[in-house]
């Protein structure tokens, strides 16, 4: 009979006995800060405090997190902005490269800093199917109600000029 006791508790290792063991699973800091060139801040955030979580930095885990919801609402409010007219796209621009590179020079470096110094290369590393997955579907979504929002605003217009 082996030593298992069938009714204990699972033993789940807390993120500081990940951290102290080396046997922690990360999405590689820079590579989620490069993708965030592609998918918004808002992608790179997210992963960051998911792995701020795993290595136990629950404040830089928070930093992260509202990272991420001041991105999404900068997109929900440079998407709206598309379609008012009397708005330049100009100023959208700017303020998403100045929210890109702040939060890249305030918070993501940091991580990506400790993760070499901590871990070298010699972490396990997450795979990149599930996030960029859901990044390019996110981006399509997006593109696709753009699409439709405006092909519905110009048969509405279209209609109203007929009449």
């Amino acid at each position: 009979m082996s030593g298992i006791n069938p009714y204990e508790a699972p033993k789940t290792e807390s993120p500081a006995q990940i951290e102290a063991s080396g046997d922690v699973a990360l999405w590689n800091p820079n590579a989620a800060a490069n993708w965030s060139l592609l998918f918004s801040p808002a992608f790179g955030a997210y992963l960051h405090a998911r792995n701020a979580e795993r290595l136990g930095r629950p404040a830089e885990a928070k930093t992260n997190q509202i990272w991420f919801y001041v991105s999404l609402l900068f997109i929900a409010i440079s998407t709206v902005g598309v379609f008012i007219p009397a708005i330049a796209d100009s100023p959208f621009r700017l303020i998403g490269i100045t929210l890109l590179l702040t939060w890249y020079f305030t918070v993501a470096r940091k991580q990506a800093a400790f993760v070499r110094e901590r871990f070298g290369i010699g972490y396990k590393k997450r795979s990149w199917l599930h996030p960029l997955f859901i990044g390019f579907g996110c981006l399509f979504i997006l593109f696709a109600a753009t699409f439709a929002v405006a092909v519905a605003i110009e048969l509405t217009n279209e209609q109203v000029r007929e009449q």
